[in-house]
C-alpha cells in the first residue's frame, strides 16, 4: 500500500508545472515583502518585543535608517532574505498579536498552530489545488468548498479588503489545526 502511495506522490510531483511553481514562489515572496515593510514601519521598542533574531533586527534597523528610495528597496530585499531563513509565519503571528493586543503572549513565541495556519494560507494562495488536496488529506474534517471560497476571496479582493479576507482564511485554518 505504501509503495502505491509513493508512486502516486511521484506522479503528482511530475504534474506540477513551472508556472505553478513560479506562482507559489511569487505568493511567498509577496507575503515576505509585506512582512518586511510592516516590520520596518515599527518603532525599536516594538521590534524588541517581537524577539526577532539578531540578523533580522540588524537588517531592519539599517533599512529604517535609509531615506532614499532605491537603496531602501535593496535593503528591504535583504530583510526579506533574512526573514526567509527564519520561521517567518511565526513572526507574522507575533506581529499581529503585538498590533492587536499591544504585547506578545508567551505561548506564541514559537508560533504553534497559528504559524502553521499562516504557512498553509501562503501555500494555498500560491499552490492552489495541490496545497488544498494536501491540507484536506491531513485534515479531512475541513470543508473543501468553504476553504476554496476563502482562498478565492483573498485572491480576488482589492488591496484594502485583502487583509480582512486573509484574516478570515487564517482564522478558519487556525480553528481547523487546533
Amino acid at each position: 500500500m505504501t509503495a502505491e502511495r509513493e508512486e502516486q506522490n511521484a506522479e503528482e510531483e511530475d504534474l506540477t508545472s513551472r508556472s505553478d511553481i513560479k506562482r507559489a514562489r511569487k505568493t511567498r515572496e509577496d507575503a515576505l515583502s509585506r512582512l518586511a515593510k510592516r516590520l520596518c514601519a515599527l518603532t525599536p521598542p516594538k521590534l524588541e518585543k517581537l524577539e526577532l533574531p539578531e540578523p533580522v533586527l540588524e537588517a531592519i534597523f539599517l533599512a529604517q535608517s535609509i531615506k532614499a528610495h532605491a537603496p531602501k528597496n535593496r535593503q528591504l530585499r535583504v530583510v526579506r532574505s533574512q526573514l526567509r531563513a527564519e520561521n517567518w509565519p511565526g513572526i507574522v503571528v507575533r506581529l499581529e498579536q503585538l498590533q492587536k493586543h499591544g504585547r506578545v503572549t508567551s505561548s506564541s513565541s514559537d508560533g504553534g498552530s497559528d504559524a502553521q495556519a499562516r504557512s498553509w494560507m501562503v501555500r494555498l494562495l500560491g499552490e492552489g489545488n495541490v496545497a488544498l488536496n494536501e491540507l484536506l488529506e491531513a485534515h479531512p474534517a475541513l470543508d473543501r468548498k468553504h476553504i476554496r471560497t476563502l482562498v478565492r476571496n483573498v485572491q480576488h479582493s482589492s488591496a484594502e479588503r485583502r487583509a480582512r479576507a486573509e484574516e478570515k482564511l487564517a482564522h478558519t485554518l487556525e480553528q481547523a489545526l487546533r
